[in-house]
This record gives C-alpha cells, sequence and structure tokens, in this order.
C-alpha cells in the first residue's frame, strides 16, 4: 500500500511539473476565503405542503477571493413562514476554478444552509443566512485533486456571502489514504 502511494504521490508531482502548476503538497492546509454571490438562478418546482414551501431550482455562483470560479448546483428548499420561520437549504454542485492559485481543477460538495425568516415578509433578498460547505471527498480533479475539507459561509442580507474555509490534499484526506 505504501508502495502504490510513492508511485501516486511521484505520479502527480510528474504529471504536475509537465502541466507547469504546483499541487499543494500533502499536510499543508490552507485557509481560503472571500465572496460568493449568486448571478443566475432557474425555478424547477415549487409546490406546497400545507404550510411549507418546496423549492427546487439550478443556481451559478460566483466565487471571488482565494477560491476563484463558478459553481453550478441544484438547491432543495424548504421554506416554514409559520412555525420555525425559517428556510433549510441543502445543495448539491460542482466547483471548478482554482484555489490560491492552482491550476484549474473541479471538485463537488454539498452544503447545508439555513435562512432567518423571522422578519418576513421579506424584501427580496433581505434575509440572513449562514451555512456549512463541505467537500466530497475522492471528487477533486485537475489542479484540485486530492482535495478535502471545507467551511462556513454568512450573508447578513442573503445578497451574497463571505466564505471562510480550510482545504487539504492527498494524505491528510481519507478517501486518498
Amino acid at each position: 500500500m505504501r508502495l502504490r502511494n510513492a508511485f501516486a504521490t511521484v505520479a502527480i508531482a510528474l504529471t504536475t511539473l509537465a502541466l507547469g502548476g504546483h499541487a499543494p503538497a500533502g499536510g499543508a492546509e490552507i485557509t481560503a476565503t472571500g465572496f460568493q454571490i449568486a448571478t443566475a438562478s432557474t425555478t424547477i418546482a415549487q409546490p406546497t405542503l400545507g404550510d411549507l414551501s418546496l423549492t427546487l431550482r439550478y443556481v451559478v455562483i460566483a466565487f471571488t477571493g482565494s477560491l476563484e470560479g463558478t459553481t453550478v448546483n441544484q438547491q432543495s428548499i424548504v421554506r416554514d413562514d409559520v412555525v420555525e420561520k425559517k428556510s433549510f437549504i441543502t445543495v448539491t454542485g460542482t466547483f471548478f476554478g482554482t484555489l490560491t492559485g492552482s491550476e484549474h481543477g473541479s471538485f463537488s460538495f454539498i452544503v447545508h444552509n439555513v435562512v432567518d425568516r423571522s422578519g418576513c415578509p421579506c424584501p427580496p433578498a433581505v434575509t440572513p443566512s449562514q451555512g456549512k460547505f463541505v467537500v466530497v471527498e475522492g471528487t477533486g480533479s485537475g489542479g484540485l485533486e486530492g482535495i478535502c475539507g471545507g467551511g462556513t459561509f454568512a450573508s447578513p442580507t442573503g445578497l451574497g456571502s463571505t466564505y471562510e474555509h480550510t482545504y487539504r490534499f492527498g494524505k491528510d484526506c481519507k478517501a486518498n489514504n
């Protein structure tokens, strides 16, 4: 197993050198901070179930800062304006772009987001939100091969948000062992 890992490490290093880029070293943590904002959204379905409003939609999000790129994701939203006065959002998607100057790559992720609707009825895009962003280990490719980690994001208005993530590569990720 160790010999296979050593060969894989050498192959990744040689490929990275051949492409003229660099890959983050295993064991190094990268703190990523920046801003994300939705640039397009298409609603697929929006039924209701009792007092719950259910929405399924596709969203394109632009990332700036340590992450430079785009996500395309599918959001499943359950909104409760009667009892909890919150929206609960689950997101699955793909990021494609770079991390702190890496070569271009991609990875899949999942997000859990909670939106405070206690002050509603609200004008569009004026609802505070916060959530967790997690990379699906084993999905990284290109310059983001072997990535794992994630972090949080927050927005006081729901109109774009700041993010703070921590990423690792290689042997520090369970899926790469």
